[in-house]
């Protein structure tokens, strides 16, 4: 039998050893200012999620569930408290992060870092000890690094086969801030991502009716600190893990990877500046056209629920996949994930937020006929754009009396292309946070964060995290 050839690498050899190599060698005074500066906003807009997240009810039984397996020195379980070892604590925070589908995104990856890089990076503070800011914005930045630069050799492909690329592809974000908090020499570092990505799972299907989806994150950034633990150990991984031509993670996840985005100008051209912000509780695929529908209401206030006959959304064929299909309300997380429910409630109450999503909302017998309404249609106009148009949609609303609005929206707000003020993340901060933390825990969390750098011992950021 002939023997596989490589997928095409990076010209220095092994795309993995290079990243290896890049965590291994990186420090703080590496990290230019503007992406020191988005990491804390990062940090601030993941950590709101957790504590929105510990008041939910997958929340809670995870937070329970993490418990049950065992106390010990180790990492705090945000919101809760309760002290467990760093092997379990990033089961629980992950989950937290990523509980209500508002934790960051990075657009092309598909990839949501935070809930991996930060669970992962915190686990490890008390089990490593002396831990600064600047050590710890340090590892949560190359997480948010190598997890980007992974998704990105083909993020929207693994959806398409079903995969959920932040349950795969988040085991190296989570990997290499883990490797980084232990100080890994490049050759270890090499078989922490070896023994975190062989841990990659996560199947989309997950989005419709159930609560693991909000766990896959979790397991991802536990899979990280797994492979940076047993590394330091001796343990030894899949050395090529990336670009191995059988069995490895682009050639089994992926059907045409591009590894040129695993090293391209690394350490010059920071993809972590291109992670956006969620303004509104929904899969991602759902923002342009909610800001489209947005839009129309704000231009034609005559345009209500009751009055809409028809409303149309042209898509590609990943959105479509993704979230075109007809709802039926069977838990929030099918809420969350589905077009047709968040446009339609966005319909009637004008506003699409956390209190847009709930138990009982779901169900609304005036929602759910509006969503028989809506039609999204695969357009291989969006397509052919690639990753610029990889949420791109045409939404048309037609009126009872014939008339009819169009808008077109490339970019989400909140997105790389359409950011979020500092403002806007420190406003959705606060109002997620304050479900848990009194205001002068939240201001005192809040300007921790800020001025991460400053910070003397990072157990901090876990007690603060504690009601």
């Amino acid at each position: 039998m002939a023997k596989a050839q490589p997928l095409e690498t990076a010209a220095n050899g092994s795309p993995t050893r290079a990243l290896a190599e890049f965590v291994a060698g990186f420090s703080y005074k590496n990290i230019p200012p503007e992406v020191v500066s988005h990491i804390k906003f990062c940090l601030l807009d993941s950590l709101g999620c957790a504590l929105f997240g510990s008041t939910l009810p997958w929340g809670k039984i995870i937070t329970s569930f993490t418990k049950e397996l065992g106390k010990g020195k180790g990492a705090l379980i945000w919101g809760d408290g309760s002290e467990v070892p760093s092997t379990s604590a990033p089961l629980a925070n992950g989950t937290l992060i990523h509980s209500f589908e508002m934790d960051d995104l990075h657009r092309v990856g598909v990839i949501h870092p935070g809930s991996e890089a930060i669970p992962a990076t915190d686990a490890l503070v008390r089990h490593v000890g002396n831990v600064d800011g600047k050590r710890f914005l340090t590892a949560v930045a190359l997480g948010y690094e190598v997890g980007c630069r992974v998704g990105m050799t083909g993020g929207a492909a693994q959806l398409r086969r079903g995969f959920h690329p932040s349950a795969t592809s988040g085991t190296f974000a989570a990997g290499a801030a883990a490797a980084k908090m232990l100080r890994l020499n490049p050759a270890k570092t090499v078989h922490a991502l070896g023994i975190a990505g062989t841990q990659a799972a996560g199947l989309m299907a997950a989005q419709h009716a159930s609560m693991v989806k909000r766990m896959h994150p979790g397991r991802s950034a536990q899979a990280g600190v797994y492979g940076a633990l047993l590394a330091q150990k001796g343990f030894t991984g899949i050395e090529d893990v990336l670009e191995a031509p059988y069995g490895g993670f682009c050639s089994t996840f992926i059907d045409k990877p591009n590894l040129f985005h695993l090293t391209d100008r690394l350490g010059e051209r920071f993809e972590t500046l291109n992670v956006g912000f969620k303004p509104y509780p929904s899969c991602g695929s759902n923002h342009t056209s909610i800001d489209a529908l947005k839009k129309i209401l704000r231009d034609h206030p005559e345009v209500s629920a009751e009055n809409v006959a028809k409303l149309r959304i042209r898509t590609t064929r990943a959105t479509k996949l993704h979230v075109g299909w007809p709802y039926e309300p069977k838990s929030m997380t099918t809420a969350q994930m589905n077009l047709p429910f968040c446009v339609a409630v966005l319909l009637h109450d004008r506003d699409f937020f956390v209190d847009q999503v709930t138990a009982k909302s779901i169900r609304r017998q005036d929602v759910l006929a509006t969503t028989k309404k809506i039609d999204v249609v695969e357009d291989a106009e969006f397509d052919a754009l690639g990753d610029e148009g990889r949420h791109g949609v045409e939404l048309e609303v037609e009126l009872r009396n014939g008339n009819s609005y169009r808008e077109k929206v490339l970019h989400a707000k909140g997105s790389d292309k359409h950011p979020m003020t500092e403002d806007e993340v420190v406003q959705k901060f606060a109002l997620l946070a304050s479900r848990v933390l009194s205001s002068s825990r939240v201001e005192r969390l809040r300007d921790t964060l800020l001025n991460l750098e400053k910070l003397d011992d990072a157990r901090q950021i876990g007690k603060l995290m504690t009601a």
